[in-house]
């Protein structure tokens, strides 16, 4: 299937790294490991899933402790796919090195500059970092405060229900 992916041919020819000189190959170690955080992030996320789905259906999610603290401990998480992800995207961006169209050198953009890289990753990271603890203590101050109790009404809405389910009949039987 590689083939027909990259050749557009079932018994087309892909050439692999190592027969291209050390110096034109694309870094490949970044992609490689990214990629398989940001799946392995993405499974471990998927089990919490499940494990919530079948605790539900046993009326226990609430009361799970473990699953509790689980919940806890996966919560950053989601960060760090994401970081994981924009590194397996922008790294492994090259289609036109891919396709033998341009070298590796050549496909980097000439505006744009390694500390450019740098600070829109630490922009990026910024952000997250921000918006994760103020999530955070949003979802904290909802805990702390609790559920919170509606007052009941002191007599029922009055309409044409009865007090009791049997007052009907028993209403019924005094008429007579």
């Amino acid at each position: 299937m590689g083939s027909l992916i990259l050749t557009h041919s079932l018994d087309g020819e892909i050439k692999g790294l190592k027969s291209f000189p050390a110096d034109q190959r694309p870094p490949v170690w970044p992609v490689f490991f990214a990629f398989r955080i940001m799946v392995g992030v993405g499974m471990v996320m998927l089990c919490v899933v499940l494990i919530a789905w079948f605790l539900r259906a046993r009326r226990r999610l609430y009361d799970t402790a473990w699953f509790l603290k689980i919940c806890e401990w996966t919560a950053p998480l989601g960060f760090v796919a994401v970081i994981a992800g924009w590194t397996t995207t922008e790294v492994g961006r090259q289609p036109w090195t891919v396709y033998g169209l341009m070298r590796t050198a050549h496909s980097v953009s000439p505006s744009l500059t390694g500390p450019d890289v740098l600070w829109s990753l630490l922009a990026y990271m910024g952000v997250y970092l921000l918006m994760f603890p103020a999530g955070i203590a949003v979802m904290a101050g909802i805990v702390r405060r609790g559920p919170v109790a509606e007052e009941l009404p002191d007599k029922p809405v009055e309409g044409l229900q009865h007090e009791a389910p049997f007052s009907v009949a028993l209403d019924s039987q005094k008429e007579r």
